[in-house]
Formats: C-alpha cells, structure tokens, sequence
C-alpha cells in the first residue's frame, strides 16, 4: 500500500515459489542494485528530470496563449500515455483536448470541422517515421494552411528524438518547431514531454504527478523484496505465467480511468511479447475490459472458462459517493418491485461500486489472482505512482523471463509488409 495517493490490494497474487528460481532472483536482484547507483532505464530518470517542468510550462503558456483547443496526432505511445492522463486528470481551466490515433477515415473526417484559428496542432512521433502520423500531418498541413495563412507554423509543434527524420525535415522547411522527444521508448513516455505537455494544456497537476513517480521510483529501486511493490509484483506475474496463466485482464471501473488499461495493454505487450536468446516465445496477453459494461460480456468466461488468467482492476473510489438517485415519486409507486427495491435510496455510483465488489468477490472466490489499484479521480500523486509502479513492474518482469523490454523487432514486419501494399496500390 502507498503512503501517497495509490492503494493496492490483491488476493491470490503471491510471490510464494520464488524459492525456487533463487538464482535466477539474485540475478534480477543484481539487476535493481544496479539501476540504483546511477545505471537506471532512461524512464526512471524522468521524475527527476526538471527541465522537462520548464519545457512544458513554456509550451503550456504558448499552447494557452494561442487557442482553446489542442489535437494532437500521435499512434502508440505517442497517444495512449497522454491520453490517459488528461482523461484522469483534467481540470476545468483547462483547454480541450483531442487525441487522433488512428488513421481511420471517417474518423479523421471530424477535422474538416476544426476552427484552426483557435486550434493549436501537436505531431508526435519518436522516430520522425511513422506512417500513420506523416500521413495525418501531411494531408491536415493544407486545411491549417488555408485557414491560418502564414501563420499556421504558430500553430502547430512537431515532438521528435530525430531532427534528420522525415518529419523533422518536413518541420524544418515550414519552419514549425521542433519540441526534442527523451531518449526513451514510445510506451515509457508518460512521463516526459510527450504526455506531461497534453496533460498540462488540460489542467493536470503535474507537479504531483511527478511527486508521486519520484516517490514511488524510490521504493521501486529497493532490491528488498519486502519494500519493492514492483518487484513483488513482477515475481507474481512471472509464476503465475510459469503455471499457464499467460493473460492479464485489466478491467476499470471508473470512466476517468478507461484509458490506463488501454496504455497499460502497450506496455505489457509490446515490452513482454518477446522471445529470449534461446528461441523461446514469452509474454502476458492483456485484455483491456470496461466495467460494467463488460460484466455482461466477458465475465462469464473470466468465472467458468480456463484458468489461464490473471486480473487487475482499476477502481476510483469516490465514484461511490456520485450519481443520481431513484427520484422520490418513483420510490414510492414501484418499491413493491423485486428488481427496483435494492434500488431505492441507493446512487448510481453505490451500485457501480456494488458491482465491483461482487465481480472481484465472484473472481476471488474461485481461487483466481485478483489485484486492485485504488485511485481517485484526478488524484496526480497517485497516477505518478501508478505509472512509474507498472512500468517497472514490466521491466523487472523482462528480467525474469529473460528479454528485452524496450525493443519491438516483430512489428517491422507488419510496417514492410504495409509499405510493399503502398506500393502496389501506386503502380495499380
């Protein structure tokens, strides 16, 4: 349990057995010791790192100064980590903001309605070479140009590691600015400038979000297994794939929360989905699932289908405490009604929580591995908890089964494989 805002509890999630792999412990062990004396991941390094407080308030004022809504195109990590932080944490005060990350057409067709006067345009990508993000930047430039005139490159800012990329290039000849994305894997930027800055512009409290990552970095970079929650975690999980259950369901109760189980489905897949050194394939499947709503579409198969599975959920607790009430009238004539009774005198948010219980309950008492991560709606230190915690949760994991966490080699296959169809489309 965190002494700041994140509270956990778990059931069936054991480090128990560990006993066994004691070798291949003392290995990871060694590992942490010596992320600790200055060898970290580069993302452990963010919650220290101030000029990113000073670059993100500088883009913040910009950003405010010149509009009243921000849409950022970004594909991966270049998205889902900054759109589950400005839908956990916005505040009112701030400005809107829209995410595309697709490049559906019917989907990118809602910019032809974008006031870009009032509009300001942020392009995020890593490397300066995705596709799907050139080709949303690419084929928006001459609406935002038509509209804005020669003052559409105040207006939009490109986030790259690499000022020779394409996009850079591209950034370069319209003379739009170049914001320098950190030298760290697209699905561990939460954290930097790549979803600080859309959280900013949206009202978040980054000073706590990042309070609460550096104090629970600190705990995290314990080779103490008692005092490590990342660790602990990662043992878990790392047994529990050893005895075939291979995939992780993450389910949220709470809509400000929806969006974490989306950004933590990157980071567990494309981190574990590997095969180490000697050929052999590893990796949990995780399973985004929405509660309720997914109470009555999955649930029947996590109760009585195959023990191959494991469940974290995300629940806000002051979400019980909201909603509205079965009005007085009602109560009265339809009290008699089986189905309605349990219903009077209770919110809407009493029985959202009623059905988190009873769905964690019902998994628990099949004997079935059960965590929860108790965060409030726009709780910063507890999201800066959450975020560091299960990022190194997953590279720690990477060190128990032996491969890389922060490569992805698999995907360009699919990346070739989509240019040749590219090609053939031109020459047809």
């Amino acid at each position: 349990m965190s002494n700041l805002g994140l509270q956990i509890d778990d059931a069936n999630f054991t480090t128990a057995g560990i006993q066994k792999e004691a070798e291949l412990l003392k290995l990871v062990k060694g590992r942490i010791k010596n992320w600790k004396v200055g060898n970290m991941p580069p993302f452990m390094t963010l919650p220290t790192d101030k000029n990113i407080l000073k670059t993100v308030e500088k883009w913040r004022k910009k950003i405010c100064k010149r509009a009243n809504k921000l849409v950022v195109f970004g594909i991966g990590g270049s998205s889902l980590g900054g759109e589950m932080l400005v839908n956990g944490l916005k505040k009112k005060g701030g400005i809107r903001v829209k995410f595309y990350d697709n490049v559906d057409p019917y989907t990118l067709a809602n910019l032809t309605n974008v006031d870009w006067q009032k509009t300001f345009l942020l392009v995020v990508s890593k490397s300066g070479g995705t596709a799907e993000t050139l080709s949303q930047f690419l084929t928006t430039l001459s609406a935002m140009q038509n509209s804005l005139g020669a003052d559409f490159s105040q207006h939009v800012a490109v986030i790259t590691e690499n000022r020779k990329s394409d996009l850079g290039k591209i950034a370069k000849h319209l003379d739009i600015p170049i914001i320098k994305h950190p030298a760290v894997g697209g699905r561990f930027s939460a954290l930097s400038i790549v979803g600080l800055l859309p959280a900013a512009v949206a009202g978040a409290d980054i000073d706590g979000l990042l309070s609460g990552a550096n104090s629970m970095l600190d705990r995290c970079l314990s080779a103490d297994l008692e005092t490590n929650p990342a660790l602990q975690g990662a043992i878990s999980q790392y047994l529990m794939t050893q005895n075939t259950k291979n995939i992780s369901i993450y389910m949220s109760y709470g809509q400000k929360l929806d969006r974490v189980a989306a950004w933590q489905s990157q980071l567990l897949g494309e981190s574990l989905g590997k095969t180490d050194n000697m050929g052999n394939s590893h990796g949990l499947t995780p399973v985004a699932a929405r509660g309720v709503t997914d109470q009555h579409s999955q649930l029947q198969l996590y109760l009585d289908g195959p023990n191959d599975k494991q469940f974290t959920f995300f629940y806000d607790p002051k979400s019980a405490n909201s909603g509205r009430k079965i009005g007085k009238k009602f109560s009265k004539k339809f009290k008699k009604l089986k189905s309605v009774a349990p219903l009077i005198g209770r919110s809407t948010g009493a029985l959202f929580k009623a059905e988190f219980l009873g769905t964690r309950d019902a998994l628990i008492n099949r004997h079935l591995p059960v965590r929860t991560f108790n965060i409030a709606t726009g709780d910063a230190v507890a999201f800066g908890e959450m975020i560091i915690l299960l990022e190194s949760e997953t590279v720690i994991m990477a060190e128990f089964l032996g491969v890389d966490a922060y490569d992805q080699p698999a995907v360009e296959d699919s990346k070739t494989r989509a240019r040749v169809y590219l090609t053939q489309e031109s020459l047809s």
